[in-house]
This record gives structure tokens, sequence and C-alpha cells, in this order.
């Protein structure tokens, strides 16, 4: 049962997360930068019956730790100049400007890339949009169901034995 501060606590914090999210300027990345970078995020983890990145605020936690990790900067300012550059060769001047379906070609290109300054952006994108993602209520909670100090009588383990080692397989024949 949840207590009373908590459910306040829980409610003032969703009322309140479409106000802060507006407010919020980025703190590395310019405003094009930050556009593109949040729309890269919605395309990796959009929403669909359950929340996606933007839902969890996924650009501006990647934003304030590329602004505290010098070693991402170059790998996020040439990944997006790069990903600017595809756009203005499709036609557009920018990334956002692109229809969905060209995103996500463009999208599909970098994940594709095996060289810099594409592999190296696209690879730490996705790890950090998938950690933060992960780390968030929407992520943890909503999508996986996680509940968090649930207590188990008895944990069962993998019930499917193509997951098992061999040697737990030979154990269960015997």
């Amino acid at each position: 049962m949840q207590s009373r501060r908590a459910a306040l606590l829980s409610l003032s914090t969703a009322a309140l997360s479409p106000l802060l999210a507006q407010q919020h300027d980025a703190v590395f990345f310019s405003k094009s930068d930050f556009a593109t970078l949040s729309k890269l995020a919605d395309l990796i983890i959009p929403r669909t019956d359950t929340p996606g990145a933007l839902d969890a605020n996924v650009p501006y936690r990647i934003d304030h730790e590329v602004s505290v990790k010098p070693e991402l900067q170059p790998i996020f300012r040439d990944g997006l100049a790069a990903v600017a550059k595809a756009a203005q060769q499709a036609g557009a001047s920018d990334f956002v400007s692109l229809s969905e379906a060209q995103q996500i070609a463009v999208l599909s290109n970098i994940s594709e890339a095996e060289t810099a300054p594409y592999e190296p952006f696209f690879r730490t994108l996705k790890d950090l949009t998938i950690d933060w993602y992960y780390r968030s209520e929407q992520g943890l909670v909503t999508e996986l169901g996680f509940h968090g100090n649930t207590f188990r009588p008895n944990f069962p383990g993998c019930t499917h034995p193509e997951h098992w080692p061999t040697t737990a397989i030979s154990e269960v024949e015997k």
C-alpha cells in the first residue's frame, strides 16, 4: 500500500513533468541539435501501447550526461553534424524537417554504418537511450512491470529448457 506522502509526491511529479519538460533548456546541445537528438531517441524507442523515450525525458538525460562527460562530446558533435549533412543531402534544412519515412531511412543508414562518425555516435546514442529509458519509471515500471521490493516465496528461474546450460539439462533428464 502506498503512503499518503508517496501518493502526493507521485501525483505532483506527474502533473509537473510536462511543465518542467517544456521549460528545460538544453545544457550541451544547440536547440536544433537537441530537436534532432529528441527525434532520434523517439525513433529508437517510440511510444506504442507503452511510453516512449520522450515520455521518459530521455533526451534531457542524455543532454545532461553529455554535458558532464567530455569524452562523449566529440562523438555527439560529429554524429549530429553527420546527421544534419545527411538531411541536407535528402533535401531538407535539418533532420527534423524530413518526413518520418526519410528520418527512418537516415537512422537505418546510421545504424548499419561501421565507420566514424556514424558507428560510435549511433552505438552511444542507442546505448544511452535504452539505458535512460529503462532507468525511468516509464521503462522500468510501466513497460517491464517491475514492482520493486516484492517478496517471493520461491524463484522458479527460467522455465525454457533451451535457455538452460547443457549441464542443467542433463541433471533434469536423470
